[in-house]
């Protein structure tokens, strides 16, 4: 659990300002100052309107839960990998399919409220000054149940993803380091070409859940009602930006994942192999 923990932490912070930019070309109907092309204009953009610092906006609240999700995430995984081992073998393709499952619904019980109140931080022109005074405000407006509204759109990016996730870099790690030696490189490149894959494969589900998150409410003097369900989200994308609505923010989140992927797996295992050597 020591390892997942330091490796989620590393991950989460390191990959910050693309998440941001992600979260931010994901929103349906942004100003047009927070509009752009691609992650170098909006990187650009934000830190010469906004400064530099709020391309780090609402990290600590990720910094504080990274570490417990990502240890439970990891746990759940090697304890469902061993528990099914005996049904489908060691090296099963659906053993892996169902330890990601398993690891993707306790790590989504512990980030979708800290999701929620991320992506709020991230927004451009956030009212929230900290991430206690959007949680105080979420609570005061909206209830406890603004916190998970996007779980059931969570719970289905996520379990897919990661099966794809963990499958694909099962596979890879077989054929490319069939010892199971550590080698940073080999768990670096094995992890980014996995997350990758997985991340692009689930980029609509991704953008449900940001317009779940993020969208104008009552309260901040919308006058259209609070968008429910992930049913309700698709139809409004495609109803506001068609087919490729689904696959907007593709690129950065793709690009947030496979390095935060493969940065996630080369600490992870090396963080397993310091601490086994030492026992």
């Amino acid at each position: 659990m020591s390892a997942g923990a330091v490796a989620g932490v590393v991950e989460h912070c390191v990959m910050y300002p693309v998440d941001l930019i992600k979260t931010r070309m994901m929103v349906m109907n942004a100003p047009l100052e927070a509009r752009y092309s691609g992650v170098v204009h909006a990187m650009r953009s934000i830190s010469a309107r906004e400064g530099l610092r709020t391309l780090w906006r609402g990290m600590n609240v990720v910094m504080v839960m990274a570490g417990p999700a990502h240890a439970a995430y990891f746990a759940a995984y090697e304890g469902a990998k061993s528990a099914t081992a005996p049904l489908f073998g060691r090296h099963n393709w659906k053993g892996h399919l169902v330890a990601g499952a398993g690891a993707s619904l306790v790590h989504d019980f512990i980030m979708t409220p800290v999701d929620a109140v991320k992506q709020r931080m991230q927004k451009y022109q956030s009212t929230h000054k900290s991430p206690t005074q959007c949680v105080r405000n979420m609570i005061a407006h909206e209830g406890i149940r603004a916190f998970y509204r996007s779980y059931g759109t969570q719970i289905c990016m996520n379990v897919p993803q990661q099966c794809v996730h963990f499958m694909v870099y099962e596979r890879l790690r077989q054929y490319m380091n069939p010892d199971n030696s550590y080698r940073p490189h080999i768990h670096l490149m094995n992890g980014a070409l996995a997350g990758g894959a997985a991340a692009f494969i689930t980029t609509p589900l991704d953008v449900v859940k940001t317009l779940l998150n993020t969208q104008p409410t009552q309260v901040e003097g919308a006058s259209r009602p609070v968008i429910r369900g992930m049913r309700n989200g698709f139809l409004t994308i495609y109803r506001e930006a068609g087919w490729r609505g689904y696959y907007r923010g593709a690129m950065p989140r793709t690009l947030t994942i496979m390095p935060s992927t493969g940065l996630c797996w080369m600490v992870y295992e090396g963080a397993k192999f310091v601490l086994s050597s030492r026992n």
